[in-house]
């Protein structure tokens, strides 16, 4: 199973405008869980391939940085993101996709594979790993890659069952306790900031400092 990984990723200063952080926070912020996430990602041997999807040059300093493919694409959304991504898979033979967004504050390395390992087993399939509150859709594997269009923003959760099961693929659902968090909103923040558990969440934590 030859599988690319997904990192879209938005213009520093246009990530999280639900936090109230200062122009310069919200950069360190977006800089610190895009590092983050490729870091985790590279342990994970069941991905053949990394590849980052922005519009932002830090972006591609910083996929270079850690070896991982860029692929510049206009600020047009997650899903424009996804869909340019789908066209590096169908060019390198990929069978299989995982869309990661950098929020995902506990991003395991091990469950990533465990999912993957799930993935491998189907033939066509489609885990899906909620948000939280149910309406988001924080891990997203397709296989093979193109099996339906991504429908993120607006209840994705929901969609992308409906949209999985028209396929007639596998469709699986897993909640996680430590994937279906992200930092999405000012109570996540307060949340995630309160108690550090983990070495992302404790730089979180001291973000507040910077102006």
């Amino acid at each position: 199973m030859k599988t690319a990984a997904f990192i879209p990723v938005k213009q520093f200063e246009s990530s999280k405008t639900r936090l109230k952080l200062t122009r310069n926070q919200k950069i360190v912020l977006t800089e610190l869980m895009l590092k983050s996430t490729i870091l985790a990602l590279k342990k994970c041997k069941r991905i053949s391939s990394i590849v980052t999807i922005s519009a932002d040059e830090r972006v591609e300093k910083i996929s270079r940085h850690y070896g991982v493919k860029f692929i510049f694409s206009k600020e047009k959304g997650v899903n424009h993101a996804v869909r340019v991504g789908d066209g590096i898979c169908k060019e390198n033979l990929f069978n299989t996709s995982i869309v990661v967004p950098i929020d995902l504050i506990f991003l395991d390395p091990n469950e990533i594979e465990l999912l993957l390992s799930i993935a491998s087993k189907l033939n066509r399939c489609s885990i899906i790993v909620p948000s939280v509150r149910m309406d988001g859709t924080n891990l997203l594997i397709r296989r093979p890659f193109n099996l339906y269009e991504t429908s993120y923003d607006n209840h994705s959760y929901r969609n992308h069952i409906q949209s999985s099961r028209k396929t007639g693929a596998r469709t699986v659902v897993v909640k996680s306790s430590n994937l279906s968090k992200d930092l999405d909103t000012m109570d996540d923040y307060n949340n995630i900031t309160a108690h550090p558990t983990n070495r992302l969440s404790h730089l979180i934590s001291r973000i507040q400092n910077i102006r």
